[in-house]
Order: C-alpha cells, then sequence, then structure tokens
C-alpha cells in the first residue's frame, strides 16, 4: 500500500502525523510525507521520504502582520466555544472566518504541487492533517480515500465550514480540478484521550493512542543527575514565537521570576533565539536547547507551558500536572479541557496582565500543582487514558481495509 501523509506546513501540525506515518512504513507500506519547504528540515528529521511543495499563501504584509497580533490579543472567549458557536459574538466569528481563510490560503499554495505528485505516485490512500485541505484535494481528484487526522482538542471545529456550509476559498480549491466539493473524510483519526474530547468527530471514527514526536534529539546527561528539589519544565511551543518574535518569551519571562522564588529547579526547553531573549536567568533556572520536550519531561514534576495541543497531550503522556498561561482562543480548548480532567491549572495572560497581583497566581498554582496529590492522580488517570487508546500500529490494518 502507498500511503501520502499530508500537513500544514508547521511542526504543531506535522508532529501529530508522525506516529501513525511511522507505523505505516514498519508495517512495510510505502509513505511519503508532504508539506511546505519551510519545513522541510523537520520533515527529513523524521526520517520519513519528503514531498514539498514551494507555494507560498498571498497574505498582504500589513494585513497579515494585523491579523496575528489579533490572535493574540482576544479576549477570552466562551467556555469550549467549538462546540458552542452560538456563543461566539459577531467579533468572534469574523476572526474565526478571517483564521479559516487564512489556513485555506496555505493549502491553496500547496495543492497543485501535491496532486502532482499524486498523479505519478499513485498513493493508495492520503491522510491528512485536520487542516491540511490540500490533502482533501488530492485525495478527490485522484478518487481514492481521505482520511482526516486530527491533532488534539483544538481540531475538532471545521474551520472550513460557516454555518455548516463550505466558505467560498475552500470550494474554490475543489473546483480548480473540477471535483465535487466534500467536506466529510472516509475516516478520521483521533489522538485524543476521551476526557480531552469535547465531541466525538464524525463516523466513521477511529480513536488512536497519541505518542508524542517532538523531533529528533538526545537527552543532557545533567537532567537525570541526583536532585533535592522539584523540577519544573517551562516552555512556550513554536506557533507563538514565529507569530510574535522576541515579545512572545515576556509572560514566560515574569512566569520565571515568579516561580524562582519557590524552593524548585527550573528548566527552559526552548531554541536557542529564544533562550537568548530571555535574558540573564535567576540562579536555579537550567537551559535545554531545542531538546525534544518528550525526552525533558520524565525527569520533570511539572510542566508550565502555553496550552498547545502537541504540548498539553505530550504532557499527559508522561502523567505530569500542568499549568497552562494561554493567550490565543484555540489553546483554550485544551488548557481548559485538562482543568476540567483534574490534572492541570488553566490561567489565562489576558487575565493576568489587568491584575496587579497576577504572577502571585503563578506562583501559588505552581504551589498548589506540587503539594497537591489530587492532581498528580488525576494525571496519572488521563496518561492511563492514553495508553488505553489502540497503538498507531494497531491502526494500519483500519487503513488498509479503508483503502
Amino acid at each position: 500500500m502507498r500511503v501520502l501523509f499530508t500537513s500544514s506546513a508547521a511542526r504543531p501540525h506535522l508532529f501529530p502525523v508522525v506516529p501513525l506515518a511511522w507505523a505505516c512504513r514498519a508495517a512495510g507500506h510505502e509513505v511519503r510525507v508532504a508539506s511546505g519547504v519551510k519545513i522541510a528540515a523537520d520533515i527529513v528529521h523524521t526520517g520519513l521520504p519528503a514531498v514539498l511543495s514551494g507555494g507560498v499563501p498571498v497574505h498582504p504584509a500589513k494585513g497579515r502582520a494585523e491579523f496575528v497580533a489579533s490572535i493574540y490579543s482576544q479576549e477570552p472567549w466562551p467556555h469550549e466555544w467549538p462546540v458552542n458557536p452560538h456563543l461566539l459574538n459577531d467579533r468572534q466569528r469574523e476572526h474565526l472566518e478571517r483564521l479559516a481563510n487564512a489556513v485555506i490560503a496555505g493549502s491553496a499554495a500547496m495543492v497543485a504541487d501535491f496532486v502532482g505528485f499524486a498523479q505519478w505516485w499513485r498513493p493508495d490512500i492520503v491522510v491528512y492533517e485536520a487542516v491540511c485541505y490540500a490533502g482533501a484535494v488530492t485525495a478527490a481528484v485522484l478518487g481514492i480515500p481521505g482520511v482526516r487526522h486530527l491533532f488534539g482538542s483544538a481540531s475538532l471545529p471545521c474551520l472550513e465550514l460557516r454555518d455548516g456550509r463550505p466558505l467560498s476559498a475552500y470550494v474554490q480549491m475543489f473546483r480548480r480540478f473540477g471535483v465535487d466539493v466534500t467536506t466529510s473524510a472516509a475516516m478520521t483519526v483521533d489522538p485524543t484521550p476521551p476526557s480531552m474530547r469535547l465531541a466525538d468527530a464524525e463516523q466513521p471514527w477511529r480513536a488512536m493512542r497519541y505518542v508524542p514526536y517532538n523531533g529528533s534529539g538526545d537527552v543532557p546527561r545533567w537532567l537525570a543527575g541526583p536532585r533535592s528539589r522539584p523540577r519544573v519544565c517551562v516552555t512556550w511551543g513554536h506557533t507563538m514565537v514565529r507569530a510574535l518574535g522576541g515579545a512572545a518569551a515576556g509572560p514566560y519571562r515574569q512566569a520565571i521570576d515568579a516561580i524562582a522564588t519557590l524552593d524548585v529547579d527550573i528548566v527552559v526547553v526552548a531554541s536557542g533565539e529564544q533562550l537568548a531573549q530571555l535574558g540573564e536567568l535567576p540562579k536555579r533556572v537550567r537551559t535545554s536547547e531545542s531538546t525534544p520536550l518528550s525526552l525533558v519531561l520524565p525527569y520533570c514534576d511539572l510542566i508550565m507551558h502555553q496550552g498547545g495541543d502537541g504540548t498539553t497531550l505530550t504532557a499527559a503522556a508522561q502523567g505530569l500536572p500542568q499549568l497552562a498561561i494561554t493567550r490565543k482562543p484555540d489553546a483554550e480548548v485544551p488548557a481548559g479541557r485538562l482543568a476540567m480532567s483534574g490534572a492541570g491549572i488553566h490561567l489565562r495572560y489576558q487575565e493576568l496582565r489587568h491584575n496587579r497581583s497576577g504572577w502571585d497566581l503563578v506562583r501559588t498554582a505552581v504551589e498548589k500543582l506540587l503539594a497537591d496529590q489530587a492532581y498528580r492522580d488525576a494525571a496519572g488517570r488521563l496518561r492511563a487514558e492514553i495508553e488505553g487508546q489502540p497503538t498507531p500500529a494497531e491502526l494500519v490494518p483500519v487503513l488498509e481495509e479503508t483503502a
């Protein structure tokens, strides 16, 4: 069987599909991973063959900068808004549509390259990451099954739809190749553990164990050494840094300073560029440059992060309590579900920055998460949920049947 995996050109979208792609490869199937040239090195580091598109979405520079800034300046959205769209106000609906069109533009820039490759390679099935609509179009053009691969709680909403109808830009991608528009997949694969799901995806649907993949690397030796204090990991992902540059580090530097007064050790996991933006750090703070998160967390007692699906689920797979400090609507979704599971605490940066004692709340949250056994017990239950789902290897025969 030939399996074409497609992903939006960003690490948080690529990384979740890697375990299933490798499961297919290990089962003896031919695999290709298609995405934008921007993440070429990331695909190559997976050890899987890459298919690259040089297409670049067209965004007016001024409009894009304004829109990106607006993503991180939203006031908190309604609770579990993806399943409660009636609670969104007009401004939030408009923002969601702008986001959808930006995502669709990313797919539209790659779709011709994907279709051209697929018409030559002739895959039997396409597995596309939830918002890589170019994969859905490719499957439609070839007349083969397209499987939608979710990446966590925040991938549930179908951005391509507005009031149940596909957006014009989405429709145009299909019409460009003269095929019928489809908004449904042959199957949906969901690595979200049960208590983190907002709702089941459309049928046919298959649960899959979340297997952390955060890139390649090694474990710094000092992490495995003896220690006398609890260790807190601090990270803020990839997306925020790409969008905000140096400004992304600000809230996390404040958070580090807030908890550095506690009797804890702190390890900051970030790129070299991100670490440089933090400046001189307190005495008990160490850094681990560009180390995959899944290699660091086994040596930690708690993680403080930005609330992204990948970070949240990687920590959940390790059974760690979590403190999520979110700045944008999609991150509020997994962070909110995490808090409801009892395995963590969710704070919103918008509320911290307007509160004189906001960073005291961060310090108090860390103290609670380390001292209260209930959080560790809930984190353990969440880990058990993840481990109870079918492995990627167990999903391969399902793909074979679907193809």
